[in-house]
């Protein structure tokens, strides 16, 4: 047995979804109201038998991997590791390193604990606890950020974690103490603590932020470790995420106490890069849960260099980037202070990132002079350049010539002569991951789905599938199996599940239970006139793909004088 199917034969689907919302039993299946789109009434069904769940308004089915992987943001290795952890599997396919980093998330999670410990049970920690609160944190927040303490003392986490059994060398490798002249100590002193966390709330590493503004430096980060990388983890994820997906916008701010204080201002869709540059990591990362990324900054920021290069990321990957500026106030924080109104209008009020561009050069630059237009049209050029899409690059043209009173044409050769540099390419799509026919690829599937729900049919039909050839690949293997399969007495869904491999056998038993939720009350007469008015569909369809594609070849055979062939395409096409 794969560690795929043992994780699965050990935990139940419904189970696991029902951690995440409510389920109700309704016949053979369970339902609920589905997390990916916002409808009233339940059309979200998990089956418990074939261990899938399907909606039948937005489309998103899958198996248990698949839940995880959409309702977390998970890579299918994230969420294999995530559910075998759950079902109390150690795999086998793990990588070298995974020993090491779970150890130090182990570490790590039990520092989380002692400096929340700290903070609400000693007396330097209530001190903290108290500036925290006086800054405007309330304690739910705190808890939902596990916030903590760590005290002035120079070995107090350093023998805890000794206690719990840990040496030393791991101790270090955690980033949780440094050498000194005279041995160890605890890296974190008298600052409180901002674990920060993996996307599925593993604790990664820390920030730790003085209560003394004379102590320096005012923020101390956990080193890069095997299980902390700032470029790839953004502050408060999460916590945040499911507001970022249900939105599908991410409001990026700056430090974690800008998080914190737009979370309980109400305004959830929040993260923070913890004092790093965007990557093209977070970028990806953010991308799972997100359309649409905010910018959230000041004036002298907006326009500099860190912007253009989130522009220029977002761009490749279809993220479209908006600025909020905070105008007269100095961060996030300072913004709710001053009204939770005035932060919730200044992100409502975001514009996208090249209209900031255009606007900000107008006001420096102006518009009234050949001067200026050459100045103004350089510095937005050199942005719209970064953009990957040609349509947005069109559009961005036409309107800085409408405003400059610029024709559009001396625009475009100004954009050709933008030096700029290089963009990251986008992944390239896979012959076998392109996306199917719609045409003929939902007619396939109800087809086949009639024919594992009712095999009984396929005698009366089996002439007229042997003439069909199947457009799409896996509809070919899923009907080469089943014919293989095939008994009038003995027909069995599990041989032909076998046959496939783990994806395909996915998509069988998503469509299995889609079938058999839509047919169950249907006579067999009736279903096998369905049955008969889908092939026909599909035979139309198929006549028609195939008139379409040799009538690009008759004009082929027309361009290249090429007679013979013409005459003999024209025949089989008055055939038709």
């Amino acid at each position: 047995m794969s560690e795929v199917d043992d994780i699965k034969s050990r935990l139940d689907i419904v189970d696991v979804i029902g951690q995440y919302m409510p389920l109700k039993k309704a016949g053979r299946n369970h339902k609920g109201l589905c997390p990916f789109h916002s409808e009233k009434t339940s059309s979200f069904l998990v089956s418990s038998e074939k261990q899938i769940f399907h909606c039948f308004g937005c489309g998103k089915g899958g198996d248990i991997f698949s839940f995880l992987m959409e309702k977390e943001g998970l890579s299918f290795s994230e969420a294999l590791n995530q559910l075998a952890e759950k079902a109390g599997i150690e795999l086998q396919s793990k990588p070298r390193d995974w020993g090491l980093k779970s150890k130090l998330f182990s570490i790590n999670e039990l520092a989380a604990k002692f400096f929340e410990k700290s903070l609400t049970d000693s007396q330097e920690g209530r001190q903290a606890m108290n500036y925290l609160v006086k800054r405007g944190i309330n304690r739910d927040t705190i808890r939902t950020f596990r916030l903590g303490y760590a005290s002035s003392g120079w070995e107090y986490l350093f023998k805890f974690l000794q206690r719990k059994d840990y040496v030393q060398e791991d101790i270090e490798k955690a980033g949780l103490i440094v050498q000194r002249r005279n041995g160890y100590s605890d890296k974190f002193r008298n600052r409180i603590i901002f674990p920060i966390t993996n996307v599925i709330g593993k604790v990664a590493g820390f920030t730790g932020r003085v209560l003394n503004l004379e102590d320096l430096p005012k923020y101390l980060n956990s080193p890069e470790t095997p299980v902390f990388n700032k470029s790839k983890i953004l502050y408060g994820l999460s916590v945040t995420k499911e507001d970022i997906s249900i939105n599908k916008t991410a409001i990026l701010v700056e430090g974690q106490t800008d998080v914190l204080s737009s979370y309980q201002a109400g305004v959830k869709n929040v993260i923070a890069s913890s004092g790093t540059a965007l990557t093209s990591e977070h970028i990806r990362l953010i991308r799972r849960y997100a359309e649409i990324l905010i910018l959230a900054m000041d004036a002298d920021n907006a326009g500099n260099e860190a912007t253009k290069r989130a522009i220029e990321l977002a761009s490749v990957h279809d993220l479209e980037v908006k600025v909020a500026l905070l105008g007269k106030y100095k961060d996030p924080d300072d913004c709710i202070k001053a009204g939770i109104d005035i932060w919730k209008e200044i992100i409502a009020n975001a514009v996208p990132v090249i209209d900031f561009y255009i606007k900000s050069a107008l006001n420096k630059f102006g518009q009234d002079s050949i001067p200026a237009k050459k100045k103004v049209s350089a510095e937005v050029l050199s942005v719209i350049a970064l953009l990957d899409s040609p349509v947005e690059r069109d559009q961005y043209i036409k309107k800085l010539s409408t405003i400059l009173k610029i024709d559009a044409s001396n625009l475009y050769e100004a954009l050709s002569k933008v030096k700029n540099k290089k963009l990251p390419q986008k992944p390239t799509i896979q012959q076998n991951d392109k996306p199917k026919t719609q045409d003929t690829y939902w007619l396939e599937k109800r087809i086949l789905g009639i024919l594992l729900y009712k095999p009984d049919c396929f005698k009366g039909v089996q002439d007229e599938l042997e003439k069909i050839k199947w457009p799409d690949k896996l509809s070919e293997r899923i009907y080469g199996c089943f014919k293989d399969c095939y008994t009038r007495k003995e027909f069995s869904l599990d041989a032909v599940v076998e046959k496939l491999d783990y994806q395909d056998r996915i998509d069988i038993l998503e469509m299995m239970m889609v079938i058999e939720e839509h047919y169950s009350d249907m006579s067999q007469l009736d279903i096998a006139h369905e049955l008969d008015f889908y092939l026909n569909l599909l035979k139309q369809s198929s006549t028609k793909m195939a008139m379409s594609k040799m009538a690009e070849e008759i004009a082929q055979a027309e361009k290249s004088g090429n007679h013979d062939k013409l005459k003999e395409l024209l025949e089989k096409f008055k055939a038709f």
